[in-house]
């Protein structure tokens, strides 16, 4: 089940979906096994497409990546869960959207605010007691705690507000600590009781609609069997391409990393460790890497 790298796999596959947070970069750095892998990929003419649940639109997270030093010429195109949440906030295709309400209340920092902005039929607003519903970014610190969004919780609640979550991930890599994301605080509302929608990973449909891009992109026809998503997340990456039906590669650098790694050297016990886990989020990978490298 172990790789060694991923030019052990690259004769496989024709298109490589790549998760970013955990696997191409920690949230602060790129791996620099990483860069090399997307620049010897590119070398070998596979095409690379990054799928992330990020809550924004591409165009400012592909910013973020050049920023970064993840240089925009070694992958295709790039589709967050944040693309799929405003699409649904802009065309209100059933009935929950068309039921929603224009008044929002952001949970999340600024940066996120291009998700709605250019909506100008949705009004942010300052109060829970003003708003129709709340949309779900992130968290305003990487400090904040799961507990400490309680009592805007419970407001909501309380008004039997809808919550929109644009990404679904309940942790997230930032330098070498996992912390809360925007999946936390939906999943412990809907665990209050609360009405709650989210997009992107596990959910099958973006990988479809990145599928389709990849086709488009390509002028061809490329079929599930040559397409290898690599994600840090047995419960949004690896369960999204199980739910798909396409291989996945699952690395260890990202949220995984800490419970799994410290039993590398005993294989028996990261077995049990690992089922345990695959059990948890009904999710398995067709491969396994400690992180991504050529």
């Amino acid at each position: 089940m172990f790789q060694n790298g991923l030019s052990a796999l690259v004769d496989q596959y024709d298109v490589f979906f790549f998760d970013l947070w955990g696997v191409t970069h920690n949230g602060k750095t790129p791996f620099p096994g990483a860069l090399e892998g997307l620049k010897n990929l590119k070398e070998k003419n596979k095409a690379v497409f990054l799928l992330s649940n990020a809550p924004r639109m591409p165009e400012p997270a592909i910013a973020r990546l050049t920023e970064m030093g993840i240089d925009r010429e070694y992958y295709r195109d790039l589709y967050t869960s944040g693309s799929e949440c405003h699409h649904h906030l802009k065309n209100r295709p059933d009935d929950f959207y068309r039921n929603l309400g224009y008044k929002l209340y952001h949970v999340g920092p600024e940066r996120d605010h291009n998700l709605f902005s250019p909506l100008q039929e949705y009004t942010q607003v300052k109060t829970i007691d003003e708003a129709d519903f709340l949309l779900v970014t992130g968290t305003d610190t990487w400090d904040r705690t799961l507990a400490s969004y309680q009592s805007e919780l419970d407001q909501a609640l309380e008004r039997n507000l809808p919550l929109v979550c644009a990404n679904p991930d309940k942790g997230v890599m930032h330098g070498d600590d996992i912390v809360i994301c925007s999946g936390a605080i939906a999943s412990k509302y809907k665990d209050m009781g609360g009405t709650m929608r989210q997009h992107g990973k596990p959910d099958a449909i973006i990988y479809e609609k990145l599928h389709t891009m990849v086709n488009a992109a390509l002028d061809s026809d490329i079929k599930k069997s040559r397409i290898l998503m690599i994600g840090d997340s047995l419960a949004t990456d690896i369960a999204g391409a199980n739910a798909y039906g396409i291989d996945s590669l699952m690395v260890l650098s990202g949220v995984h990393g800490s419970h799994l790694l410290p039993h590398i050297s005993d294989p028996e016990r990261f077995q049990e460790e690992l089922k345990i886990l695959g059990t948890q989020y009904n999710a398995k990978p067709t491969y396994l890497m400690e992180r991504v490298y050529w």
